[in-house]
């Protein structure tokens, strides 16, 4: 019993909030820049990812990525076209990176950021292209069950009728046989009693 007591209680604790399914946007930088620079409104909510990916083959071309929203600044590190694998397929150098990947906090990062792509040739910077992304806020709260459809709500709640009323007949037919048990011992009881009154 007190397992299945613990089962139901982790269920319950595992069970999304109301929130939305996690989703990833990516943005591709190449030799005509950032493809897009402004990611479209409705595609990032607070805890989705955006990915940048560096894809100008230009020679002794790299890219910097920095978001920055109320004052503060996120920078990726220094993005290459391609890292250098050895014979066994092994990046040579671990830090060198072709992506970089920025979770938007899923509490606190709903509004707008702004985007900024660095890139520099043989070091120097030689082009600053500015985008910006529109992250929303994701529901977690009640307000969210109010704004269902009326279809919604009654299939819950008609959902709900139909189990209770499952569960309370079940547990009349327990009843019933749970009683017809009893009196048939009782029966049996009185019976063996009966046997054993001496006979005058």
């Amino acid at each position: 019993m007190r397992t299945l007591f613990a089962t139901i209680a982790i269920i319950l604790l595992a069970s999304p909030v109301l929130g939305h399914d996690l989703s990833v946007y990516t943005v591709v930088v190449n030799s005509e820049g950032a493809q897009p620079t402004d990611i479209p409104n409705g595609s990032l909510k607070e805890g989705d990812t955006a990915w940048f990916w560096m894809k100008d083959s230009t020679e002794n071309t790299t890219l910097i990525i920095e978001l920055e929203k109320d004052g503060t600044t996120m920078r990726s590190p220094v993005l290459q076209y391609e890292c250098e694998l050895n014979e066994n397929g092994t990046q040579v150098n671990e830090d060198c990176k072709n992506r970089f990947d920025h979770t938007f906090n899923q509490y606190n990062s709903a509004g707008i950021w702004n985007l900024t792509f660095l890139k520099f040739v043989n070091d120097a910077l030689t082009e600053t292209t500015n985008g910006s992304v529109y992250i929303e806020e994701d529901i977690h709260d009640e307000e969210a069950v109010e704004k269902q459809d009326d279809n919604k709500i009654e299939t819950q709640s008609s959902s709900k009728i139909v189990i209770a009323g499952s569960v309370a007949g079940i547990s009349l037919i327990a009843i019933a046989i749970l009683g017809i048990k009893i009196k048939n011992e009782n029966s049996q009881e009185e019976e063996k009693v009966y046997e054993t009154i001496p006979k005058s």
